[in-house]
């Protein structure tokens, strides 16, 4: 009965909630009217693949992919039964962590041959004024495109939300994700099952009731890098303050606000409560001293040990951690619900990942097998994969249709779907629709990050900061 509700819940999200994966059993035969199609070709003499794709006219395509907490075994097998598909089609991968300063060099050294064709992660300038110079090549027209392993269009079998979160600029669509990632609070259900812990806390009271009964017990709450302070946002980041705005009843306008600098951007009544919030959790001690200090996988480390309960991260973090992890572990979820009762909004940021740009300067007949390998990892069998093994949250709203493929999700995951299926939760993804590129934007930001580990520790009146990064940004945005 839960597959069937969390199917449920998929299908109706407002927004959308790396190891080989499995190509047996019922993705067995997720590409068989592909191959019938391709035998008809061949019989009837054509040159030319189901897609209208030349067969004859060999092609290689220069991948930049981020290798990140997925890894990156699951698109080598992507690559690897698109290239037994497409023999004419080799794709050369680079992964790495640092794609995005790789890709800033690229950028910068304007050779449009050694560009990458297609890259799944943002150069470290951002991509808005890439898509307003004519950069990158639109991609609304992929969202109408059939998928290799059905005949329904991508848009149609993506969780509901996904297509109309995609980050837009000037109303136009650069990217396609193929992944999802939720973030929030990650724990160690064996731990929170051993002290009787209330593993989901609906309301704003009862979340602060569990972080005090959590310190009485001589464990610390909750932790993140500091060295990486934007690691609070996967849990206590701007989506929250989106949810704040919410119960004031003005969530539109604060949403469009935040998308194009408009109003104030820090100093807004969400954005002042939201962080005087956790300022007040800081002072009664509920995030590990040593924060300032940690890495992200330091952190991480503190839940699998014992000694921290929860972790601001995404639901990437299982796989991130697979190898420290005790046999036995499985990890929960929960987000910090902001709302005072369970029949509000609770608002959790979604952040839909491997979202892939193609470059626009590349001949014509790379772009469309870049277009089809994206395709391709939008397949249930790639989609299991990354899932399965990667530790992806899959954007087909029918992965799940299949018990055996939901069985297969990691721990992380499942606990995410629950979460979802047990509460009254909105999925969203904060993103700026327009780029400021201005030494005050910069400081303004600067300022921010390095205040954040002393706001959450309560060594750090938020409101001042605020008010100094407000006049920051206003300036950057006059400047325009």
């Amino acid at each position: 009965m839960l597959i069937f509700f969390l199917f449920v819940i998929l299908v109706g999200l407002l927004v959308g909630c790396s190891i080989p994966g499995m190509g047996g059993g019922d993705e067995g035969d997720d590409t068989s009217s592909n191959e019938s199609s391709e035998e008809a070709s061949a019989e009837t003499g054509g040159e030319v693949y189901e897609n209208g794709l030349p067969k004859d006219q060999k092609v290689t395509l220069k991948y930049g992919f981020f290798e990140g907490g997925l890894g990156s075994a699951w698109v080598e097998y992507a690559i690897e039964t698109f290239e037994e598909k497409h023999p004419n089609v080799t794709i050369e991968m680079l992964a790495s962590p640092d794609i995005s300063q790789i890709l800033s060099t690229r950028i910068s050294a304007g050779d449009d041959e050694e560009m990458f064709d297609l890259f799944n992660r943002d150069p470290s300038g951002g991509i808005v004024s890439l898509a307003q110079a004519g950069k990158l090549e639109p991609l609304d027209e992929l969202w109408e495109q059939k998928l290799p392993d059905t005949d329904a269009i991508v848009k149609d079998m993506m969780m509901n939300g996904i297509y109309e979160s995609v980050d837009r600029i000037d109303g136009v669509s650069y990217q396609v994700p193929t992944s999802a990632s939720v973030g929030g609070l990650f724990f160690n259900k064996n731990l929170f099952e051993e002290y009787g812990w209330n593993q989901n806390p609906q309301t704003w009271d009862k979340f602060t009731a569990l972080l005090e009964q959590i310190k009485s017990d001589g464990i610390t709450p909750i932790t993140f890098p500091g060295m990486y302070p934007s690691y609070h946002d996967w849990a206590f980041g701007d989506v929250e303050s989106f949810e704040i705005a919410d119960i004031k009843g003005n969530a539109d306008e604060h949403i469009e606000n935040y998308q194009n600098f408009e109003g104030e951007i820090f100093t807004n009544p969400a954005t002042v409560e939201r962080w005087e919030r956790i300022y007040e959790l800081g002072k009664k001690g509920y995030f590990h001293k040593g924060l300032p200090a940690l890495s992200h996988t330091q952190s991480q480390m503190q839940v699998l040990q014992g000694d921290v309960a929860m972790v601001s991260t995404g639901s990437h973090v299982e796989n991130e951690m697979k190898n420290a992890a005790p046999e036995d572990f499985e990890w929960g979820y929960m987000s910090v619900p902001f709302v005072d009762s369970p029949d509000q909004k609770n608002w959790v940021r979604q952040s839909t990942t491997n979202g892939h740009y193609i470059w626009a300067a590349k001949p014509d007949l790379n772009k469309d097998w870049a277009k089809e390998f994206i395709l391709w990892m939008l397949t249930l069998d790639v989609q299991l994969a990354a899932a399965e093994d990667g530790g992806a949250m899959p954007v087909r709203n029918d992965f799940i249709d299949d018990s055996k493929r939901y069985d297969k999700l990691q721990s992380s995951s499942k606990s995410v779907l629950s979460y979802i299926d047990e509460n009254n939760v909105q999925l969203v993804k904060a993103y700026r629709a327009i780029a400021i590129s201005h030494p005050s934007y910069d400081q303004a930001f600067k300022l921010r990050d390095e205040s954040i580990s002393n706001i959450f520790l309560g060594k750090e009146d938020p409101i001042p900061l605020l008010e100094e990064i407000e006049t920051l940004i206003q300036e950057a945005i006059s400047a325009q």
